[in-house]
């Protein structure tokens, strides 16, 4: 990695290799920074954690950088987390250094003599964790190299620009400003979001795009209201985007190929669905390099999932090494190499002692051109065990009566929500997805009524 960037300094100085905002670094400049910054670290941060929490994407990438030519390890945590979160992990996982906008800081752990490390580990990042506190995960250059291989069977290798415009620290972003700086591409990315402009951008350096973007951020491109002609590829992680959002998004991006991902943060890639060419009610086809095998499955052949593959991390900090198979925490089904979910294990809900799988009727509703966006809550029942009810967003109120009717046709009875309710927002998580925990919360509070 490191060898790649010194030597694009050399052979291309003046190529831009960072976009953020109204800034640029040319990859002449990033490394000589990345430089400046190594010498000024502490001899003693070998193979030790360093917390990075900058609120700008280009003090971060130089931090980043540099930790690892030091051969320290970059914990990525962001600042998005709170300070009393922030400081549970120093406590918790001993970590000697923080990096942010103050500069390094030592805490009041002392350096181990030799840190737990896993070969070749590139980066440790963090997600929501089931405690509300964040969960490291370790993520070693092979495995995202091996993403990087499957990426670029997907993409025109003529793409100059790769854009991202999530926070830093969340991973899709983190993984395409690694990805675009291992091809010796341009990564363009916002500290402060805004679609419009990130275009703008784009027309400005008069360069091929590759966009990668969570779905929310797919609503807000279909209402640009104009199109763009340098935007080529659009990759979609994060949540399966309905048929109609996808025709809509075609029509600002007409010169782009449109590729949905799922994948996890664990797991890296598992499945794609190239430009609607898989099943709509898919996640798309299996990459070649992923083996998946369904656990406990029930008569409808529906099983918890579980993934195999060279892109896959490395554990969790502070526990035992990974398994082999990672659970990715969803029921699934598979059908000649096509991967259907049917939502997360949690979210099952049990009514009349049958199986209802809430991400599946969220899909079949969000078909329907009045709903914006819409979640399935539980309300527990005596008789049935549970009720599902439906949260939704939208212009307008529902015709409730016309929407069963037309679902009756699309899913089981049992499979129809109870109770739909209108509300004005919903609550997401960082990734683009409606926080089904913030919105159950919400829904037992009162909030929705």
């Amino acid at each position: 990695m490191l060898k790649r960037l010194e030597t694009y300094a050399v052979e291309r100085p003046e190529h831009i290799a960072i976009r953020m905002d109204d800034v640029t670094l040319t990859y002449e400049t990033l490394w000589r920074d990345v430089q400046k910054e190594s010498e000024a670290l502490p001899t003693n941060i070998s193979h030790q954690n360093v917390m990075l929490t900058h609120t700008q994407t280009l003090d971060f990438i130089v931090a980043y950088l540099a930790t690892l030519v030091r051969q320290g390890v970059p914990c990525v945590l962001g600042p998005q987390w709170s300070t009393e979160q922030r400081d549970a992990l120093i406590k918790l996982h001993r970590m000697p250094y923080v990096w942010g906008d103050e500069g390094l800081t030592s805490t009041s752990h002392e350096p181990a003599h030799k840190a737990p490390m896993i070969p070749q580990c590139l980066h440790i990042g963090f997600t929501s964790g089931t405690t509300g506190l964040p969960k490291g995960f370790m993520r070693d250059l092979p495995s995202w190299i091996a993403s990087f291989e499957v990426n670029d069977t997907l993409l025109d290798a003529s793409t100059q620009t790769y854009m991202a415009l999530g926070l830093y620290a969340h991973s899709l972003t983190l993984y395409v400003l690694i990805y675009a700086l291992w091809n010796g591409k341009t990564f363009i990315g916002q500290d402060r979001y805004d679609m419009a402009k990130s275009l703008v951008y784009t027309a400005e350096l008069q360069q091929t795009c590759a966009l990668f973007i969570v779905p929310t951020m797919v609503y807000d491109g279909i209402h640009l209201g104009e199109q763009s002609q340098w935007v080529r590829h659009i990759f979609i992680s994060g949540d399966k985007l309905p048929a109609s959002r996808h025709t809509q998004l075609k029509k600002i991006f007409p010169e782009s190929a449109i590729d949905e991902f799922f994948g996890t943060s664990e797991a890296s890639f598992i499945s794609v669905n190239r430009n609607q060419t898989a099943p709509l009610d898919s996640v798309g086809r299996l990459f070649p390099n992923v083996t998946v095998t369904l656990r406990e499955r029930d008569d409808a052949g529906i099983g918890q999932l579980f993934v195999k593959s060279p892109m896959t991390f490395s554990g969790y900090l502070g526990e035992a090494s990974v398994n082999e198979w990672i659970a990715t925490g969803d029921y699934a089904r598979i059908e000649n190499d096509v991967l259907y979910l049917k939502g997360r294990v949690q979210d099952r809900l049990i009514i009349g002692g049958k199986n209802v799988y809430p991400a599946v009727i969220e899909q079949h509703l969000k078909q329907r051109p009045e709903i914006v966006d819409v979640v399935i809550v539980r309300l527990p029942h005596d008789k049935l065990g549970e009720l599902a009810i439906a949260l939704y967003t939208g212009p307008e109120q529902l015709d409730i009566q016309a929407v069963r009717h037309w679902l009756s046709s699309r899913v089981s009875r049992y499979e129809i929500p109870s109770k739909f309710i209108y509300v004005a927002t919903l609550p997401y998580t960082e990734s683009g997805k409606v926080s089904r925990k913030m919105a159950q919360t919400c829904y037992e509070r009162g909030d929705y009524q």
